[in-house]
């Protein structure tokens, strides 16, 4: 990734100018699909450059003037060798590239210094043992539905839409769907990973800033897709660790509530329960 990162070096204010530039990355992962966009874009660039110059240089040498006719050539069997072994020499190194790149974006890193450490059941999925050592990932299970993102954190707390968690730590993303196609995607932390029925996805992200980052629809799930949103809110470890404990905590007082109403309404249906309790 030596050139990508030469290339991005040098292009970081052209990187906020140009309208169709990626957002700027906030996890590895992410860095290394931007770094591959403008290797891409350069190497693109400079083959619509080249090419260009090639046509008007050929029609300003070979043109016809005043009481002369264009010249005619015709290109040797060495040109036609030279100018493929040019340009598969690009395919090559830009497949190299896309090789190296993509094997980079598989590799999870360890969580960071600033991050949650695996050192309790905040870290370990449920039904899976606590992973030994600090810097191991955290688990979540991201569960895509019509239309609507949500969360199972490691000690059994949810939350829908927004995904709170700590930042420098390495996050494990198991993705399923209860229906149909969801697609996951928030620019700033990864590439897009579907969602599928019946099929678990697993993708990663590091923060290494807090903020929100916002995420968006990606891929057509029905006539409500469009409000499909994501949002991954980046906090530090004590407010990670105070939003789960006050998550699970208004979990439980709402689920004991509902269930008061109940014991109070006898053997009336759930419905007719929450009927009531409308009234």
């Amino acid at each position: 990734m030596t050139l990508a990162a030469l290339v991005l070096a040098a292009l970081p204010a052209i990187a906020h100018a140009v309208p169709l530039a990626p957002e700027d990355g906030a996890s590895p992962n992410a860095d290394d699909t931007t770094a591959i966009y403008w290797v891409m874009l350069v190497v693109a660039a400079v083959i619509v450059v080249a090419v260009n110059l090639a046509l008007v240089a050929a029609v300003v040498r070979f043109r016809a003037r005043r009481g002369r006719e264009a010249t005619r050539m015709r290109a040797g069997r060495r040109v036609h060798a030279r100018v493929a072994a040019l340009l598969g020499a690009v395919a090559t190194a830009i497949f190299v590239a896309g090789v190296i790149s993509t094997s980079q974006v598989r590799d999870v890193e360890p969580s960071g210094p600033e991050g949650l450490q695996a050192a309790s059941t905040r870290t370990a999925q449920l039904g899976v043992s606590p992973p030994a050592g600090d810097g191991q990932p955290l688990s979540m299970l991201v569960s895509g539905q019509q239309w609507l993102w949500r969360y199972e954190y490691p000690d059994g707390t949810f939350s829908y839409y927004e995904l709170v968690v700590p930042v420098d730590t390495t996050v494990m993303l198991e993705l399923d769907s209860t229906d149909v196609v969801h697609r996951w995607w928030v620019p700033a932390l990864g590439g897009k990973l579907d969602a599928t029925p019946g099929r678990d996805n697993q993708t990663w992200f590091k923060a290494e800033e807090v903020g929100v980052y916002e995420g968006r629809s990606a891929q057509f799930s029905g006539p409500g897709y469009a409000t499909m949103r994501a949002r991954v809110r980046v906090v530090s470890v004590p407010e990670y660790e105070a939003w789960l404990d006050q998550q699970k905590a208004d979990i439980q007082e709402a689920q004991d509530a509902v269930q008061e109403r109940v014991q109070q309404l006898g053997g009336r249906s759930v419905a007719e329960a929450v009927q009531g309790a409308e009234q």
